[in-house]
C-alpha cells in the first residue's frame, strides 16, 4: 500500500483554477442533498435588500413578470461603493408568484420552461428540499445583506464555506447556498468577497464561482428578473407547492424482474464485450504480470482487515492511502492504473491517482470522472474542458489543466455523466440526466440518497465522435425514463441502469433498459429502449462490469430491521447494532443481472464507509473507504468478489 498526497505535485494548479468557467454539482455530505420535505419560514430575515425597488404584477396564471433586478456595477475596488442588491423583493400575491416560479424552474405545470430540468427532476420533494436549504443559509449565514463591515463580510463567507460538511476543506458546496447558487454571478457576491478580502477578493470570488455556480454552463440560466421571482417564492417558504404540483403516483414498491432478453444480451457480451476485447488487444492490468490470471493479480498489495471481509465473497486489497478528502463519486481507467475523483481538500478541484507510479496528479476540474472502456480518453466536469485523450494522462504530466492539445470542451455533456463506447471501433457515448447528489461518509450518513425523479424524468444520450485529435459531440438524444434518474450506461452502450423513485422519494430499486441506437443517416442516431429488468435494493449510483453481467453499488446502512438482520443482528434494537445507528456506515453490493442475486461483499465497521465502486476491465472491483469521525484520509480498495462469483 502506498500513501499518497495531492500536495506533492502541481501546487500551481490552485491559482490556475481561479476564473475558469467550470461546472459544479448539487452536492451534499448527507444523502440526497437534503432530506427535509417540509416548508420553512425565514423569520425576520426576508433576504431582500434596500438597494433595489420592488415592482408589482398581478398576472393571471403566472403571466406577470414580477420585479426586474438590475444590479449596477461590480462593487468597486475592495468592495467600496454602493452595495449591489442580493435580490429584489417581488410584489406578487402567493398564487401568481408560485405559478410563475414553478414555470421558470421547469416544474410539471402549464407554461413550464426549460429551467433546471437538464439536471434536476422538479418534483414536490426536490423543491421542498431546495426550500429548506435556501432558507437555512439565509437564516444562518447571510445575515447582513447590506455588508456593513469587513468582519461581517468575512463571517458570511466563512459560514457558507463551513456548510460544505467536510472538516478542513476550504471549498464551497452548492447546497450550502440552496437556490442562491443560481445567483452566484450577481454583483453582490463579488462585492462581498472584495470587501472581505481587499487584497485578493477577486481571485477568491472566481474560485467560489467555479465551485458553486448553477447552472454550470452558459446555455442555461435565469435572468435577473426570473431569479428574483423564484427567490421571492422560496423566501416565502414555497407557498402552494403541494397544491400546484398534482404529481402522478410513482411506480410503487419494487417488483423484481429479469427477462429472457437480459440473459440473451449478457451471454452475447461474454463473447464480444469490452472485457474480452481489451484482453484480446493485450491490455495489461495494473498489478498483473503478462498472461497472469486476474485472480492472481494484485498479490503484492496488502490485505484489508479480516473483519471487513464477508465469508465466501473473496479478498479485499488496499491499493493506496490518500491524505486528502475526495468529493463525489470515483471512477478509474479500464486497466486499473488510474483512479480519478473530485477533491475537497488539496490545491486542485480534482485529482487522478496513478497507482503504478505512486503519485497524485492534480486536475483543473471539479468532479464526475469517467474513462472510456477502451482507455481512449477520460472525462471530468469543470475546468477549461472536459474530454481528453488518454495520452494526456499517460505522458507523465505533473498536472492536467484540461487545456492540453488532446482535450476539448464538450458542453453537451452534463453533470453526473457516465460513458460507454460501441464495440468494433464505433462511436463513443455519454449519458446524463436528473440526478440526486451523493457524497456521504464525510459526516455521519444514515440514509441512502433519495430519488426525486418524477414522470418528467428523461436521460440524455450524447454521441461523441473522435476526429483523430479530440472528441466532438453530436445531437443530444432524449430517452424517457419516468420516475428514474442517476442513469448509467454500460461499457458497450447497450444497457442503461437507473435508480427508481419509490414511496416518499425513497429509492426503491434499479431499472435496467436495453438500448438500441442506430445511425439515422443524418449524423445522429435513432434510439429505442426496452425495459428488461428491475433489482430491488436501495443505494447509490451503480457501475457495470466490462462483460456486463454485473452491476455494483454502495448501500448506506439504515436504521431498519432489514439492514440490521442482513448484518447478522436480531433487529435494529439489537445492542450490537447501536454503533451503526449512531455512526452510520456503508457496504458494497454485487448484483447478478441474469439471476437477480444480490451479494454483500464487504462488512465495514460502524463509522466506516465503502463507497463509489466500479469495475476495471478484468473483473476486479475498486472502491474507496473513508471514516466520518477520524478524518484520517481515504483508501483505494480492490475486491475480487465478482471473479470468485464467476467460479461458482
Amino acid at each position: 500500500m502506498t500513501r499518497l498526497s495531492i500536495c506533492l505535485v502541481g501546487a500551481a494548479l490552485a491559482a490556475a483554477a481561479c476564473g475558469d468557467d467550470a461546472t459544479t454539482d448539487d452536492a451534499s455530505s448527507s444523502s440526497g442533498g437534503g432530506t427535509s420535505t417540509g416548508s420553512t419560514t425565514t423569520g425576520a430575515n426576508t433576504g431582500a435588500t434596500s438597494s433595489g425597488s420592488a415592482s408589482s404584477s398581478t398576472g393571471e396564471g403566472g403571466e406577470g413578470q414580477g420585479g426586474s433586478a438590475v444590479s449596477s456595477g461590480a462593487g468597486g475596488e475592495g468592495g467600496s461603493g454602493a452595495v449591489p442588491p442580493f435580490r429584489l423583493a417581488v410584489d406578487m400575491a402567493d398564487e401568481p408568484l408560485a405559478i410563475r416560479a414553478l414555470q421558470i424552474v421547469g416544474a410539471d405545470i402549464d407554461g413550464a420552461e426549460a429551467g433546471c430540468l437538464p439536471c434536476h427532476a422538479l418534483t414536490e420533494g426536490n423543491l421542498a428540499s431546495w426550500n429548506v436549504l435556501t432558507n437555512e443559509v439565509l437564516g444562518e449565514c447571510l445575515t447582513d445583506l447590506e455588508v456593513s463591515t469587513q468582519e461581517s463580510a468575512i463571517a458570511m463567507i466563512e459560514c457558507v464555506k463551513a456548510r460544505n460538511g467536510v472538516e478542513g476543506s476550504e471549498k464551497f458546496a452548492t447546497p450550502a447556498l440552496g437556490f442562491w447558487a443560481a445567483g452566484a454571478k450577481r454583483d453582490w457576491w463579488k462585492y462581498t468577497f472584495q470587501k472581505a478580502y481587499p487584497a485578493d477578493g477577486e481571485a477568491r470570488y472566481q474560485a467560489f464561482l467555479q465551485q458553486v455556480k448553477m447552472p454550470p454552463n452558459a446555455q442555461f440560466g435565469l435572468d435577473e428578473g426570473e431569479y428574483d421571482i423564484v427567490g421571492e417564492w422560496f423566501v416565502r417558504g414555497a407557498p402552494l407547492l403541494a397544491e400546484l404540483l398534482d404529481e402522478d403516483p410513482g411506480p410503487g414498491e419494487c417488483e423484481p424482474l429479469v427477462t429472457p432478453a437480459t440473459s440473451e444480451y449478457v451471454a452475447s457480451r461474454q463473447v464480444d464485450g469490452w472485457r474480452s476485447l481489451n484482453a484480446s488487444n493485450g491490455m495489461l492490468m495494473f498489478g498483473c504480470e503478462a498472461d497472469e490470471a486476474p485472480l492472481d493479480c494484485l498479490s503484492s498489495e496488502p490485505a484489508a482487515p479480516d473483519a471487513w471481509l464477508v465469508e465466501g465473497e473473496g479478498s479485499i486489497k488496499v491499493l493506496a492511502e490518500i491524505d486528502y478528502d475526495t468529493s463525489f463519486w470515483t471512477r478509474g481507467s479500464s486497466d486499473g492504473r488510474f483512479v480519478g475523483s473530485g477533491a475537497w481538500t488539496g490545491p486542485a478541484g480534482a485529482a487522478i491517482v496513478d497507482l503504478r507510479d505512486e503519485r497524485v496528479i492534480p486536475v483543473n476540474a471539479s468532479y464526475d470522472p469517467a474513462f472510456f472502456p477502451d482507455d481512449a480518453g477520460f472525462v471530468f466536469q469543470g475546468g477549461n474542458g472536459n474530454v481528453c485523450r488518454m495520452d494526456v494522462l499517460t505522458s507523465a504530466p505533473d498536472q492536467i489543466t484540461m487545456t492540453e492539445p488532446g482535450c476539448s470542451s464538450v458542453g453537451e455533456v452534463g453533470l453526473y455523466q457516465h460513458v460507454g463506447a460501441s464495440l468494433g471501433g464505433g462511436d463513443y457515448f455519454a449519458v446524463d440526466g436528473p440526478f440526486v447528489s451523493d457524497d456521504g461518509g464525510h459526516a455521519v450518513t444514515l440514509g441512502n440518497p433519495e430519488s426525486f425523479f418524477g414522470n418528467q424524468s428523461s436521460a440524455t444520450l450524447i454521441p461523441m465522435l473522435f476526429n483523430g485529435t479530440t472528441f466532438e459531440a453530436v445531437d443530444r438524444i432524449h430517452i424517457d425514463t419516468p420516475f428514474d434518474g442517476d442513469a448509467v450506461i454500460s461499457p458497450s452502450a447497450g444497457l442503461l441502469v437507473s435508480r427508481t423513485d419509490g414511496s416518499g422519494s425513497a429509492n426503491s430499486g434499479y431499472h435496467l433498459r436495453r438500448v438500441d441506437a442506430q445511425p439515422d443517416g443524418q449524423g445522429s442516431f435513432d434510439v429505442e429502449t426496452t425495459s428488461v429488468g428491475r433489482y430491488c435494493i436501495s443505494g447509490g449510483k451503480p457501475a457495470f462490469s466490462f462483460d456486463e453481467r454485473w452491476i455494483v453499488l454502495h448501500h448506506y446502512i439504515e436504521n431498519t430491521d432489514e439492514d440490521a438482520i442482513e448484518l447478522g443482528f436480531t433487529g435494529k434494537s439489537d445492542v450490537g447494532f447501536a454503533p451503526y445507528r449512531n455512526q452510520g456506515g456503508s457496504n458494497i453490493y454485487l448484483i447478478d443481472l441474469v439471476s437477480g442475486e444480490q451479494r454483500r461483499i464487504t462488512r465495514m465497521p460502524a463509522g466506516r464507509y465503502a463507497l463509489f465502486p466500479f469495475f476495471r476491465s478484468d473483473g476486479w472491483i475498486y472502491f474507496i473507504s473513508r471514516t466520518a469521525q477520524n478524518n484520517d484520509g481515504e483508501n483505494i480498495m480492490a475486491s475480487d468478489a465478482a471473479l470468485r462469483a464467476e467460479e461458482l
